[in-house]
């Protein structure tokens, strides 16, 4: 299969990686990784059943997706199958729902919210007797 044929939902390698494809721009297509069952579970991933992955055209079964939307190049990239249109549908639901989910955590990173104030270092008390420094506890424990 040529590079011109990448389309929403074929299943392409680029480098070492696989994707499947949502959408495809002049240069490049914006798609999904696949990660095998070794790797974390992480709350994006989607469970493909084993008769999506062998129309996808993919050897191994052990396979899930990771709908985190990453752009590459169209010419690092090599079609190897397609998805159906129900099982693309699954995944660009909920490559969205992450995307808005990571946007809202990228927000409250930023300070958005209640902790917006600045902070300040709280204040310590120290003395100088007989040329050494000694906070308060120490003073009172010197007195003792």
């Amino acid at each position: 299969m040529e590079k011109c044929e990448i389309s929403s939902g074929s299943v392409v390698l680029s480098g070492r990686q696989t994707f499947i494809v949502l959408q495809k721009n002049a240069g490049s297509f914006v798609g999904c990784p696949l990660v095998y069952e070794g790797e974390p579970v992480h709350r994006a991933d989607v469970v493909l059943e084993w008769h999506e992955l062998v129309d996808a055209g993919l050897s191994r079964l052990d396979v899930r997706c990771r709908s985190i939307p990453c752009q590459r190049s169209v010419l690092s990239a090599r079609v190897i199958g397609r998805i159906a249109p129900e099982t693309l549908s699954r995944v660009a639901l909920r490559a969205e729902r992450e995307q808005t989910q990571r946007n809202v955590e990228t927000l409250a990173r930023k300070g958005a919210g209640p902790r917006d104030r600045p902070r300040h270092k709280p204040v310590r008390a120290v003395w100088l007797e007989g040329g050494m420094m000694m906070s308060r506890r120490e003073a009172s424990l010197r007195a003792v």
